[in-house]
């Protein structure tokens, strides 16, 4: 998205259709930058006119700007349309333009004002003013136990103090159970609760990824790899927290026995001369496309058999959602927070332990054999139930009780 439309405080809600004008509920979502799963959320909401949307982003004026500090590269979020839902990008944060944000909150009178996190500290800052002026307030969080440190005094001292902050809030949004978990362990309360998933545009990504699927022996035959090709596919930062070392080791014990498999692994970032170096014996086994824009996962997911996702610490990983909506399995280390929840059954992966090569081999050993119509069903069944349509009917919900 090269540049956010931007909405001033006179139009806002005003400014919208008509058709989206005569619906009462008044939806606003707090996020600190634009993504490129919720942005497509938002634009089908709003194209819909299912209710009244607004996105204030507090960090960023334009996905382009966001540099993601981890591989020191901006995204490459080419399938953002400009304009496609109503945005307000705050060119300031301090505690005057909070101020005048809230009263212009309160001027609009909307029905629910969900906050992604109290991270930055500005999130924290406006959900206390908004709760004080007398707004209904929703946090949504991705937290989980399993990835935030609670021990010894700083664990207690967190506890204290997310858990008060966590009580400030009318309606919670995790992004899954793991995330509704935290809230309530660390509150050790109750809110009412509507799912705000990290999802992804199963429909797109079904799509396109069918579409390269057809050219599939077009794209072996340019590779100069077999017709029966058994394709493992990673996407993931080069990074040691998501461990693309894991991968390729045990992608080398699958070629022991396994010939005909190849392996194609997106990516770049810090561990880049390691990963390359742990590569090169293998030749033309592996594929190395780079950093790849966004738009092209899809056919990249369309030309493989199977999808790793190795991370030992990644509270969520949105990228398996994208694999099965493609039809593709998964098989995650057991630090995706998203396996464990996503992956119903074993006809759409399974899961290994962190950083253990020999298991994942073994898993990838046992599924060298050709997708079946079944097996791609059973994925893109597991996907589904983290469609757009769950998040927009809980915020239905969420909406009906204001």
């Amino acid at each position: 998205m090269a540049e956010f439309s931007r909405l001033s405080a006179e139009q806002s809600f005003r400014s919208l259709p008509v058709a989206c004008v005569v619906e009462r509920h008044r939806l606003v979502i707090i996020q600190n930058c634009e993504t490129q799963f919720d942005a497509p959320l938002y634009a089908d909401i709003h194209s819909r006119c299912l209710m009244q949307l607004m996105v204030i982003y507090t960090q960023m004026s334009s996905a382009a700007a966001h540099c993601d500090q981890e591989i020191s590269r901006s995204p490459q979020w080419d399938h953002l349309t400009s304009g496609s839902y109503p945005v307000l990008a705050l060119p300031r944060t301090n505690v005057w333009a909070l101020v005048k944000l809230a009263r212009h909150l309160r001027r609009q009178q909307p029905d629910l004002v969900v906050i992604c996190g109290y991270y930055p500290r500005s999130h924290l800052f406006l959900a206390v003013l908004l709760r004080l002026m007398g707004h209904r307030i929703g946090l949504r969080s991705d937290n989980t136990l399993t990835h935030t440190p609670l021990h010894g005094w700083r664990g207690h001292l967190r506890r204290m103090s997310v858990g008060g902050i966590q009580k400030l809030f009318h309606t919670w949004h995790p992004v899954g159970q793991q995330a509704h978990a935290y809230l309530r362990t660390l509150s050790g309360v109750e809110r009412p609760t509507y799912r705000f998933a990290y999802a992804v545009d199963n429909d797109w990504f079904a799509e396109r990824s069918d579409q390269a699927r057809q050219q599939r022996s077009v794209f072996l035959e340019q590779q100069g790899w077999p017709a029966d090709a058994y394709v493992v596919l990673g996407i993931m930062k080069w990074t040691s927290r998501e461990d693309p070392l894991t991968l390729i080791a045990a992608f080398q014990q699958v070629l022991l026995t396994q010939p005909h498999a190849r392996l194609i692994l997106i990516g770049d970032g810090p561990l880049r001369q390691i990963v390359e170096s742990a590569c090169d014996p293998l030749g033309n086994a592996v594929l190395r496309p780079g950093y790849v824009p966004y738009s092209q996962l899809p056919l990249w997911y369309g030309r493989t058999d199977v999808f790793v996702h190795p991370a030992p610490d990644e509270p969520w990983g949105v990228s398996v959602t994208e694999a099965l909506a493609c039809g593709v399995p998964v098989l995650a280390a057991e630090g995706v927070g998203a396996a464990a929840e996503v992956l119903p059954s074993s006809d759409c992966g399974g899961i290994f332990p962190n950083g253990a090569s020999d298991h994942l081999a073994s898993m990838l050993i046992e599924r060298s054999s050709r997708l079946t119509d079944q097996q791609r069903s059973a994925c893109r069944c597991a996907a589904d139930r983290w469609h757009y349509r769950h998040t927009i009917k809980a915020f239905q919900d969420a909406l009906a009780t204001c």
